[in-house]
Protein backbone atom coordinates (compact mmCIF):
# COMPACT_ATOMS: atom_id res chain seq x y z
CA UNK A 1 0.00 0.00 0.00
CA UNK A 2 1.41 3.44 -0.90
CA UNK A 3 1.59 6.20 1.70
CA UNK A 4 0.73 9.84 1.03
CA UNK A 5 2.12 12.48 3.38
CA UNK A 6 0.77 16.03 3.62
CA UNK A 7 1.76 18.78 6.03
CA UNK A 8 -1.63 20.33 6.81
CA UNK A 9 -5.24 19.25 7.32
CA UNK A 10 -6.24 21.50 4.41
CA UNK A 11 -4.04 19.39 2.14
CA UNK A 12 -5.48 16.17 3.54
CA UNK A 13 -8.98 17.46 2.86
CA UNK A 14 -8.25 17.44 -0.85
CA UNK A 15 -7.81 13.66 -0.62
CA UNK A 16 -10.72 13.04 1.73
CA UNK A 17 -13.05 14.95 -0.59
CA UNK A 18 -12.19 12.47 -3.35
CA UNK A 19 -12.42 9.35 -1.22
CA UNK A 20 -15.04 6.60 -1.23
CA UNK A 21 -14.21 5.88 2.39
CA UNK A 22 -11.62 6.81 4.99
CA UNK A 23 -10.86 4.90 8.19
CA UNK A 24 -9.32 7.12 10.86
CA UNK A 25 -6.48 5.24 12.56
CA UNK A 26 -6.01 5.20 16.31
CA UNK A 27 -2.66 6.98 16.30
CA UNK A 28 -1.29 10.21 17.73
CA UNK A 29 -0.85 11.68 14.25
CA UNK A 30 -3.87 12.33 12.02
CA UNK A 31 -3.81 9.28 9.76
CA UNK A 32 -6.29 7.39 7.60
CA UNK A 33 -6.54 4.34 5.40
CA UNK A 34 -8.34 5.78 2.40
CA UNK A 35 -10.11 4.10 -0.50
CA UNK A 36 -10.67 5.94 -3.77
CA UNK A 37 -11.90 3.79 -6.63
CA UNK A 38 -9.51 0.87 -6.94
CA UNK A 39 -6.78 2.66 -4.98
CA UNK A 40 -6.21 2.11 -1.27
CA UNK A 41 -3.55 4.13 0.50
CA UNK A 42 -2.31 5.46 3.82
CA UNK A 43 -2.82 9.21 4.32
CA UNK A 44 -0.85 10.95 7.07
CA UNK A 45 -0.87 14.60 8.17
CA UNK A 46 2.73 15.18 9.27
CA UNK A 47 2.62 18.75 10.53
CA UNK A 48 4.57 21.61 8.97
CA UNK A 49 8.36 21.70 8.76
CA UNK A 50 11.38 19.49 8.30
CA UNK A 51 11.42 17.90 11.75
CA UNK A 52 7.72 17.02 11.74
CA UNK A 53 7.98 15.67 8.20
CA UNK A 54 11.08 13.57 8.93
CA UNK A 55 9.52 12.13 12.08
CA UNK A 56 6.30 11.11 10.34
CA UNK A 57 8.09 9.82 7.24
CA UNK A 58 10.32 7.60 9.38
CA UNK A 59 7.33 6.18 11.24
CA UNK A 60 5.58 5.54 7.94
CA UNK A 61 8.64 4.04 6.24
CA UNK A 62 9.07 1.43 8.96
CA UNK A 63 5.40 0.51 9.21
CA UNK A 64 4.73 2.05 12.63
CA UNK A 65 1.57 3.91 11.59
CA UNK A 66 -1.28 1.48 11.02
CA UNK A 67 1.08 -1.47 10.60
CA UNK A 68 1.42 -0.54 6.92
CA UNK A 69 4.77 -1.07 5.23
CA UNK A 70 4.59 1.34 2.29
CA UNK A 71 5.32 0.35 -1.28
CA UNK A 72 6.07 4.02 -1.97
CA UNK A 73 5.97 7.33 -0.12
CA UNK A 74 4.50 10.37 -1.84
CA UNK A 75 4.85 13.89 -0.47
CA UNK A 76 1.78 15.84 -1.60
CA UNK A 77 0.09 19.19 -1.13
CA UNK A 78 1.31 22.68 -1.99
CA UNK A 79 4.62 24.33 -2.80
CA UNK A 80 6.07 27.71 -3.68
CA UNK A 81 7.18 28.37 -7.23
CA UNK A 82 10.42 29.87 -8.50
CA UNK A 83 9.48 32.62 -10.99
CA UNK A 84 10.53 31.83 -14.54
CA UNK A 85 10.20 28.09 -14.04
CA UNK A 86 6.58 27.53 -12.92
CA UNK A 87 3.38 29.47 -12.26
CA UNK A 88 0.56 29.17 -9.73
CA UNK A 89 -1.45 26.03 -10.46
CA UNK A 90 1.41 24.06 -12.00
CA UNK A 91 2.10 20.54 -10.79
CA UNK A 92 5.68 19.83 -9.78
CA UNK A 93 7.36 16.40 -9.61
CA UNK A 94 10.97 16.97 -8.52
CA UNK A 95 13.59 14.50 -9.63
CA UNK A 96 15.74 15.57 -6.65
CA UNK A 97 15.19 17.33 -3.32
CA UNK A 98 17.66 19.25 -1.18
CA UNK A 99 17.85 21.47 1.90
CA UNK A 100 18.54 25.01 0.65
CA UNK A 101 19.43 26.17 4.16
CA UNK A 102 22.21 23.62 4.65
CA UNK A 103 25.66 25.23 4.48
CA UNK A 104 28.68 23.18 5.53
CA UNK A 105 30.86 24.47 2.72
CA UNK A 106 33.48 25.60 5.26
CA UNK A 107 34.28 21.95 5.96
CA UNK A 108 34.20 20.72 2.39
CA UNK A 109 30.55 19.94 1.67
CA UNK A 110 28.35 21.31 -1.09
CA UNK A 111 25.60 23.87 -0.53
CA UNK A 112 22.47 21.95 0.39
CA UNK A 113 24.39 18.96 1.72
CA UNK A 114 24.01 17.82 5.31
CA UNK A 115 27.30 16.27 6.53
CA UNK A 116 27.20 12.51 6.28
CA UNK A 117 24.43 12.54 3.69
CA UNK A 118 24.11 12.91 -0.07
CA UNK A 119 23.98 16.42 -1.54
CA UNK A 120 20.42 15.63 -2.64
CA UNK A 121 18.06 12.66 -2.64
CA UNK A 122 16.59 11.39 -5.88
CA UNK A 123 12.96 10.54 -6.47
CA UNK A 124 11.94 7.24 -8.04
CA UNK A 125 12.52 7.59 -11.79
CA UNK A 126 9.44 5.63 -12.84
CA UNK A 127 7.15 7.63 -10.56
CA UNK A 128 8.63 10.92 -11.78
CA UNK A 129 8.16 9.86 -15.41
CA UNK A 130 4.55 8.92 -14.71
CA UNK A 131 3.92 12.26 -12.99
CA UNK A 132 5.40 14.10 -15.97
CA UNK A 133 3.03 12.17 -18.25
CA UNK A 134 0.21 13.56 -16.10
CA UNK A 135 1.43 17.10 -16.74
CA UNK A 136 3.83 17.75 -13.85
CA UNK A 137 7.01 19.74 -14.37
CA UNK A 138 10.31 18.07 -13.55
CA UNK A 139 13.21 19.79 -11.80
CA UNK A 140 14.78 20.15 -8.36
CA UNK A 141 12.86 21.13 -5.23
CA UNK A 142 14.43 22.92 -2.26
CA UNK A 143 13.11 22.66 1.30
CA UNK A 144 13.93 24.34 4.61
CA UNK A 145 12.29 25.43 7.85
CA UNK A 146 11.44 28.77 6.24
CA UNK A 147 8.59 30.05 4.10
CA UNK A 148 10.34 31.10 0.90
CA UNK A 149 10.12 34.80 -0.07
CA UNK A 150 11.85 37.02 -2.63
CA UNK A 151 15.20 36.99 -0.79
CA UNK A 152 15.02 33.21 -0.63
CA UNK A 153 14.55 33.05 -4.38
CA UNK A 154 17.67 35.13 -4.95
CA UNK A 155 19.75 32.78 -2.81
CA UNK A 156 18.27 29.65 -4.39
CA UNK A 157 18.84 30.94 -7.92
CA UNK A 158 22.47 31.62 -7.09
CA UNK A 159 23.25 28.33 -5.38
CA UNK A 160 20.78 25.91 -6.96
CA UNK A 161 19.88 26.95 -10.53
CA UNK A 162 17.99 23.68 -11.19
CA UNK A 163 15.44 24.32 -8.42
CA UNK A 164 11.95 25.13 -9.70
CA UNK A 165 9.94 25.01 -6.45
CA UNK A 166 10.23 25.15 -2.66
CA UNK A 167 8.45 23.79 0.37
CA UNK A 168 9.10 22.96 4.02
CA UNK A 169 8.94 19.14 3.99
CA UNK A 170 9.95 17.32 0.81
CA UNK A 171 13.71 17.17 1.39
CA UNK A 172 13.17 15.68 4.85
CA UNK A 173 10.69 13.10 3.59
CA UNK A 174 12.95 12.15 0.68
CA UNK A 175 15.90 11.64 3.03
CA UNK A 176 13.85 9.43 5.37
CA UNK A 177 12.55 7.40 2.43
CA UNK A 178 16.06 7.00 1.01
CA UNK A 179 17.42 5.79 4.33
CA UNK A 180 14.60 3.24 4.59
CA UNK A 181 14.93 2.16 0.95
CA UNK A 182 11.35 3.09 0.04
CA UNK A 183 10.58 4.55 -3.42
CA UNK A 184 9.77 8.25 -3.13
CA UNK A 185 7.98 10.94 -5.10
CA UNK A 186 6.89 14.49 -4.36
CA UNK A 187 3.87 15.62 -6.39
CA UNK A 188 2.74 19.07 -5.35
CA UNK A 189 0.90 22.04 -6.82
CA UNK A 190 2.25 25.59 -6.82
CA UNK A 191 0.18 27.80 -4.50
CA UNK A 192 2.34 30.95 -4.51
CA UNK A 193 5.35 32.43 -6.30
CA UNK A 194 7.67 33.21 -3.37
CA UNK A 195 7.32 36.96 -3.96
CA UNK A 196 6.58 39.65 -1.38
CA UNK A 197 5.63 37.94 1.85
CA UNK A 198 3.88 35.16 -0.10
CA UNK A 199 1.28 34.70 2.61
CA UNK A 200 -1.68 36.36 0.90
CA UNK A 201 -1.18 34.45 -2.34
CA UNK A 202 -0.68 31.19 -0.44
CA UNK A 203 -3.91 31.64 1.52
CA UNK A 204 -5.79 32.52 -1.66
CA UNK A 205 -4.72 29.41 -3.57
CA UNK A 206 -4.20 26.86 -0.77
CA UNK A 207 -7.44 24.91 -1.21
CA UNK A 208 -7.33 24.84 -5.01
CA UNK A 209 -3.65 23.82 -5.10
CA UNK A 210 -4.20 21.12 -2.48
CA UNK A 211 -7.16 19.74 -4.44
CA UNK A 212 -5.16 19.66 -7.67
CA UNK A 213 -2.27 17.86 -6.00
CA UNK A 214 -4.71 15.30 -4.57
CA UNK A 215 -6.31 14.64 -7.96
CA UNK A 216 -2.90 14.21 -9.59
CA UNK A 217 -1.64 11.85 -6.88
CA UNK A 218 -4.76 9.69 -7.10
CA UNK A 219 -4.51 9.59 -10.89
CA UNK A 220 -0.88 8.53 -10.58
CA UNK A 221 -1.67 5.82 -8.02
CA UNK A 222 -4.50 4.49 -10.19
CA UNK A 223 -2.18 4.23 -13.18
CA UNK A 224 0.60 2.76 -11.07
CA UNK A 225 -1.80 0.09 -9.77
CA UNK A 226 -2.56 -0.96 -13.35
CA UNK A 227 1.13 -1.26 -14.17
CA UNK A 228 2.03 -2.81 -10.80
CA UNK A 229 -0.93 -4.30 -8.90
CA UNK A 230 1.29 -5.07 -5.90
CA UNK A 231 1.74 -1.32 -5.37
CA UNK A 232 -1.74 -0.75 -3.87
Amino acid sequence: MPAVLVAMPEEAQGFLDLSDGAERLDFADEAYVVTSGDVRYLLVVTGIGMVSAARAATLVAYGVIGGVTPTAIISAGTCGGIPGHVTVGDLVAPCCALDWSADSTSIGYEYGQVPGHAAFHESDDDLVDLAVELGAKKGYLASANAFAVAETVDLIRERFPKVIATDMETAAVSQAAAQAGVPFLSLRCVSDMCQGDGGVEFDEHLDDAAARSARAVLDLLARESVANPAAV
